[in-house]
């Protein structure tokens, strides 16, 4: 190990002092379907697998645009102009000259692209070897949505839509619940006390505004991203400036005294970018029971900041620096053993990295990353009747890591991948009653490899896999393989097989947790072994100018799943201790008399399977519909019971019309949801529902837009609260309005 310093500095060195100046002229035409010049088009350029800020370029008055790139390579080009459809594709420029003549139709599908495929490089969507959907920052804005978890409810397969607005909200990618999902932001670790929370990185906190897009890869992806990725990967990937000065002002505000603001302003002048995004969320508390005095969502308060810088020293060496920090108050009233109780709770998140990107030769590339951050909750509780004394809390996680990726081109055909990983997080908590800080800490080393072999213009294999070791848990290795055939112009089939493996958290094995609102303890285990994984998935897509569709086959196996049992009630020491011999639990726990009491044991294997369909079709310029299903399997192998909070059909329509001429944005979206178990050994069930959403805005002046959302336009609420003694499943509070009005400005 002690080479290694000197390894990367003489990498480091080369990487600087190698550079040869070799940026050239690429030539581009936009035209429009009879081949006359589209003026004003744009063009975003962006190397497939060298790191840096994307380039962007606009079409003068005869379509043509002189793109002054650094270096040749692979790069993936994405053109845009009002009135016309979005193109896409891979322009592999090795040698000069090169000129690409760019077509635009005027009714075509959106083209997207992805980085979280599975391969961690730039690439078309459909050429990823596993299911990955992307949502684009226009695609974002068109919905008015403000939060995250919004945004992926409208995905085929997610569901985010077990929190109350302001509160907790997880992810299920597929029926794989939250911990089992890895959430990411620019390809790092969000945190959030993973695993004290019932798992969740709380998706509400986290703000679309600073979004370029967002990816959801579906399937087993620990082979390229570590632990938590054993059901799927969700990916946040932040702006760029593009142009010397742009920025945005958003306001918005509506029903329960919501209100949004933001603001963001970049640059991006010759070899320096800088982007600042600062935001403001609030919302007020709510309730559902009528003369209920407890509430169900918080009243909550949310700053956000998130800063990125990135210089180019030269076209061969380029470092980056991102801060992204919010902090969130919630305050609400609950019931509690001593009586009503109001609760205060203020936490917060820090992000850190410094990002350093190289190009030794125009075939290899290196990225070198370090990344910390922090998370802190503390929390009081302050009875509202009686004398007893508020009692406290709080939560702290720390996250270190360090890593490295190398690619390297071999040929045309041939992109080697690899890396090795760096992690230690740290977990310290003060419970409510029990009263403890106990710190634990976990250290693991991760070594990863990858190849993507183009085994013929239609057919590309990529495979390779991780080796984790692990502090606690000693060595696991994890393969993956993937298969893409393109077999017509239209027509393409893709196949992927993954393991995954996933080390119980912190929470799981050291966390001992005593509600104060509710009779019940939660205690960890410390003897729980790791979970593995294996995902399956194969599936075809058709895609024409005006049409796509897509059918696809999944299933995932996890073994030794990792959830909470109810182990019974102990009333007096004699069983307290017994109970806590027979699981082997430590007596330093502590667990408390008198509560339903649940730790965290290992199951033997669950799954989920099923498919899933979707279509899109371009109707006429502007007009597109779109829609999906999902239907899903989910069981326990022992018990064939189903699995709790999931929906055996999904569903999702959206219809969309644009006029360019006249500036006016409209859409009709609805998510449907069916029937899903709460407790299969009893056999209770939750009620199915559906959700409507419309959104319209207008262009009022040059850069200006007003719109306008109804969120809930059915007024969807739990059929349960029509009963004598109303009660509830799901906190949707019914229908939202909200308007707002934004302001772009910059200067080219």
């Amino acid at each position: 190990m002690s080479g290694i310093p000197g390894v990367w500095a003489a990498v480091f060195l080369s990487a600087t002092l190698a550079y040869a100046q070799t940026s050239a002229t690429l030539q581009i035409r936009v035209s429009d379907p009879d081949g006359l010049a589209i003026s004003g088009a744009r063009v975003q350029l962006r190397p497939t697998i060298a790191g840096g800020a994307p380039l962007e370029y606009t079409a003068d008055a005869q379509g043509d645009i002189q793109a002054q790139v650094p270096r040749r390579g692979r790069y993936l080009a994405q053109t845009r102009a009002d009135g016309f459809g979005d193109d896409s594709r891979v322009i592999d420029w090795q040698e000069q000259p090169l000129t690409i003549d760019i077509r635009l139709s005027l009714t075509a599908l959106r083209e997207q692209l992805t980085v979280t495929s599975g391969s961690r490089i730039e690439e078309l969507q459909q050429d990823s070897p596993v299911k990955v959907e992307a949502v684009t920052r226009e695609a974002m804005l068109q919905t008015g949505y403000e939060r995250l978890s919004d945004v992926l409810a409208e995905i085929p397969g997610v569901v985010t839509r077990s929190g109350a607005s302001g509160a907790v909200s997880a992810e299920q990618i597929r029926g794989v619940s939250a911990r089992q999902v890895a959430v990411l932001q620019d390809g790092l670790p969000m945190i959030g006390a993973r695993g004290i929370k019932s798992g969740n990185i709380n998706l509400n906190r986290q703000s679309t505004g600073r979004l370029e897009r967002v990816e959801v890869v579906k399937g087993a992806a620990s082979s390229l991203f570590g632990s938590d990725a054993i059901g799927g990967v969700i990916n946040m990937i932040s702006r760029e400036p593009t142009a010397k000065l742009q920025g945005n002002l958003n306001f918005s505000g509506g029903s329960l005294g919501m209100f949004d603001g933001r603001g963001d302003i970049g640059t991006r002048y010759k070899q320096l970018t800088l982007f600042l995004d600062l935001e403001q969320h609030r919302m007020n508390e709510y309730s559902l029971l009528p003369n209920s005095t407890y509430t169900v969502g918080p009243d909550f308060r949310r700053n956000d900041l998130f800063f990125k810088t990135r210089y180019a020293f030269t076209p061969r060496f380029t470092l980056g620096f991102s801060a992204n920090a919010y902090h969130n108050r919630e305050t609400g009233r609950n019931a509690s053993e001593t009586g009503p109780v109001r609760g205060l709770s203020n936490d917060s998140v820090q992000n850190y990295a410094l990002v350093g990107d190289f190009v030794p030769t125009t075939t290899t590339t290196l990225q070198l990353r370090a990344y910390s951050a922090r998370y802190d909750e503390n929390s009081r509780t302050d009875p509202l009747t009686g004398n007893a004394g508020p009692s406290f809390a709080n939560l702290n996680e720390r996250y270190k890591r360090l890593d490295g990726t190398l690619s390297q081109q071999l040929g045309r055909r041939n992109l080697l991948q690899g890396g090795y990983e760096w992690v230690q997080n740290n977990y310290r908590g003060a419970n409510r009653l029990v009263g403890d800080n106990d710190g634990r800490q976990i250290t693991s080393n991760d070594v990863w490899l990858q190849d993507k072999l183009q085994l013929h213009s239609r057919a590309t294999l990529d495979f390779g896999g991780r080796i984790t070791s692990h502090s606690l848990f000693g060595t696991f290795a994890v393969p993956k393989v993937g298969l893409v055939v393109r077999l017509t112009d239209g027509w393409a089939a893709r196949a992927s097989f993954g393991r995954g493996f996933r080390a119980p958290d912190l929470g799981q094995l050291y966390f001992r947790f005593a509600n104060p609102a509710s009779f019940y303890q939660v205690i960890g285990n410390p003897n729980l072994q790791p979970e593995t994984s294996r995902s399956f998935s194969a599936g075809v897509d058709y895609r024409k100018r005006t049409f796509r569709g897509g059918f696809h086959l999944f299933r995932n196996d996890v073994r030794q799943l990792i959830d909470s049992v109810n182990i019974g009630t102990p009333r007096s020491t004699d069983q307290l201790t017994a109970l806590l011999i027979q699981y082997g639990i430590p007596a330093s726990f502590t667990p408390l008399l008198n509560r339903q009491t649940f730790i965290y044991q290992n199951f033997g294997r669950i799954y989920t399977q099923g498919f899933e369909l979707d279509a899109e079709k371009a109707l006429a310029p502007g007009l597109r519909v779109q829609g999906a299903y999902t239907y899903l399997d989910a069981r326990d192998t022992g018990t064939r019971l189903g699995l709790p909070q999931r929906h055996k059909h999904q569903g999702y329509v959206r219809s969309e019309y644009i006029h360019q001429r006249l500036g006016l944005f409209t859409n009709l979206r609805g998510t449907f949801f069916s029937n899903w178990w709460l407790n299969p050994a009893a056999g209770t069930r939750g009620n199915g529902y559906q959700i409507w959403d419309f959104y319209a805005a207008k262009n009022v002046h040059r850069g200006v837009q007003a719109y306008f959302t109804i969120d809930n336009l059915n007024g969807s609420r739990d059929s349960k609260l029509a009963l004598p003694t109303p009660t509830f499943d799901r906190p949707d509070y019914g229908r939202m309005y909200r308007v707002g009005l934004r302001w772009r400005f910059g200067i080219e």
